[in-house]
């Protein structure tokens, strides 16, 4: 096999053995995220690597993943857009409409329910329309639809909407582009959900525009790609656990950063040397789609019921609960592949 097809292939397998291990750090971050508890340090300490430093790189490496896919395939822009119509989509207008009717079914039990300090009782017709782009705040450009997580694939449905018009910028403006689109992102306080989903898209395409294969340069450049993502890390996690900088935002993204070769890196070495093939790739849309409503429902539970607990039993019940969503979330996508293979289908974009 030619050098350059050994290098793409060995690209796409590390891509697939990527995809449910990135789904799994966005629930160990959502697992921390969607409820605080203050007065718990030792919890705080003990979390935050796993949480927000290994957390946190989840989307970004898929919108780094999403970037160099989509400019790496030949296919004319209006037969893409046709294809995130299906794969993308149908898939967002179903979950989010599936939530939003459980809510409906609640509100028509006798359960008051209300979504982001907006009772349903004062919605109308426009309210229910808006939930689909945001749930009834702009937030700083941090809006996100009904069902949470999914403001990453309305964002990648933009962006690739906006495609030829980053492909240009790209192109003529090359590292320049993605230098602006990084300074931007670091000086952007809270979730800055805009410019990281243009600069991890856009560093994406990049490779894909300037014909590079990513895992070629990464492996390449091995040494100082492994040690840049361990100095990042120390000064992460050391700046936020021990001793807080006004920098902690700014070591955290880079890190987030540093952490997307050398994770390309674990997973060529676990499939080449280590002989361990993709586990669960197949789920992973799926995973991402559930997994919220049930991370939120446990802890909201395990933090109410241990309300007077110590640091050490918070730290069991936010293990526990990304054990148990993970756990059901799988057990559904099962059930839905048996039974009703047609529907999940839908729901995943026909992604097998």
């Amino acid at each position: 096999m030619p050098m350059e097809q050994n290098d793409s292939f060995r690209m796409s397998a590390a891509i697939t053995w990527l995809r449910f291990p990135l789904i799994f750090f966005v629930v160990l971050l959502h697992g921390y995220s969607v409820v605080q508890i203050p007065g718990h340090p030792l919890y705080f300490k003990t979390v935050y690597p796993l949480a927000l430093w290994l957390g946190e790189t989840g989307v970004p490496a898929f919108l780094f993943i999403s970037g160099y896919l989509f400019f790496l395939s030949k296919k004319a822009y209006a037969d893409k857009l046709k294809s995130r119509f299906h794969s993308l989509l149908i898939p967002y207008l179903l979950w989010n409409g599936l939530l939003l009717a459980l809510y409906m079914l609640a509100y028509a039990s006798g359960h008051p329910q209300v979504i982001n300090g907006k009772s349903m009782a004062d919605y109308s017709i426009l309210d229910y329309l808006r939930v689909f782009w945001d749930r009834g705040t702009y937030d700083n450009g941090n809006f996100v639809p009904l069902l949470c997580p999914y403001w990453y694939v309305r964002n990648l449905l933009i962006l690739s909407l906006l495609s030829p018009i980053l492909e240009f910028l790209i192109r003529y403006l090359r590292v320049l582009f993605l230098l602006f689109l990084a300074v931007w992102w670091m000086l952007t306080p809270h979730n800055a959900f805009i410019t990281q989903s243009l600069l991890f898209f856009c560093a994406g395409a990049y490779f894909s525009i300037s014909k590079t294969i990513p895992l070629q340069l990464f492996c390449q450049q091995r040494q100082f790609f492994i040690i840049l993502a361990v100095i990042a890390a120390i000064f992460d996690i050391v700046s936020h656990t021990f001793f807080p900088t006004t920098f902690n935002l700014i070591f955290h993204r880079v890190a987030l950063i540093a952490n997307i070769p050398a994770l390309f890196l674990v997973a060529d070495y676990a499939i080449n040397k280590l002989q361990i093939a993709p586990k669960l790739s197949d789920t992973a849309f799926f995973f991402f789609s559930i997994h919220y409503p049930v991370i939120v429902v446990l802890r909201k539970a395990s933090v109410s019921f241990f309300a007077n607990a110590g640091d050490g039993l918070q730290i069991l019940s936010y293990a526990g609960s990304i054990i148990i969503t993970t756990g059901v979330s799988l057990l559904v996508y099962w059930f839905m592949d048996k039974f009703m293979t047609r529907f999940k289908n839908l729901l995943t974009g026909n992604r097998s």
